[in-house]
């Protein structure tokens, strides 16, 4: 529900997997529903909810974090009995908490790691989610049974799983998606205001450390709101790393820099 890069690709995935399954779709805008039925991936798109809904034994909610609760008050009367419901938002402690106030007892989050700094259908791949991180977030009353068929759902995607409760998630992808990205556009920000030199002289490796910052300013603006208390944290952590750097260089201590590089790189290397 919600067709952007998450959505599409989910749907397409699905689809290359088991072509039987009815895949229903919701949408505010015409546009987006007119483009899903033309794809073969999607049998039906709707702008009502609960039309959407009707039939569906999971549903899975791909609006940005700043749409999840408001469509999770409203989906707690029209959700089928047995339908499961997840989501892939970027936070977890308000949406899980939401869904909880809205007493929706068969929801159970979850965020798979596979985005990009592309957005929209057009950029859809029924291969993105193989291979890529999944959070499970089942909260203190979320059932065994259901958060074991959302994560069966993610590992038949090709997803590898990690489960976590939902303010750990939010402290995780603190310190490893969101800080990164604002990290980013900070020194995208810095070099923009030096000589335009710096922009003509720019080569591979600031467009690598920097393609991030190339993502949506409106999603990744949301995505702070949502956990911003969890990033400042992550900030003053990093502020003090930066502050180790600086009195290393200070002190043209550069057997301390090699081997305060030496660990940044087995890091990178260990994620590669």
């Amino acid at each position: 529900m919600g067709p952007g890069l998450l959505g599409t690709s989910l749907g397409m995935a699905i689809h290359a997997r088991d072509s039987a399954m009815r895949i229903s779709v919701w949408a505010r805008r015409e546009e987006s529903r007119n483009a899903c039925l033309q794809a073969s991936w999607c049998h039906e798109a709707s702008d009502n909810l609960e039309e959407a809904l009707s039939g569906s034994d999971l549903a899975v909610l791909c609006t940005p974090v700043v749409h999840l609760s408001e469509i999770l008050g409203k989906i707690g009367s029209i959700l089928p009995a047995n339908c499961l419901l997840t989501d892939v938002g970027s936070t977890k402690a308000e949406i899980c908490m939401t869904a909880e106030q809205a007493a929706i007892k068969n929801f159970v989050g979850s965020h798979p790691i596979a985005g990009s700094e592309k957005s929209g259908m057009d950029y859809a791949d029924s291969a993105l989610f193989e291979g890529r991180p999944c959070f499970v977030t089942p909260s203190e009353n979320t059932s065994v049974e259901n958060a074991d068929k959302i994560t069966a759902f993610w590992k038949w995607l090709g997803m590898r799983i990690i489960q976590v409760a939902p303010k750990e998630h939010d402290r995780i992808l603190a310190q490893v998606s969101h800080l990164p990205h604002l990290l980013a556009s900070a020194l995208c920000n810095f070099l923009s205001k030096q000589s335009r030199a710096c922009r003509e002289g720019a080569g591979q490796g600031l467009r690598d450390a920097t393609r991030i910052a190339a993502g949506s300013p409106k999603i990744w603006s949301d995505i702070a709101q949502h956990n911003s208390k969890e990033i400042l944290e992550a900030l003053d952590l990093f502020s003090e790393e930066i502050s180790q750097l600086k009195h290393i260089i200070a002190n043209q201590d550069f057997a301390d820099l090699e081997k305060w590089l030496e660990e940044g790189k087995a890091f990178r290397d260990s994620i590669a």
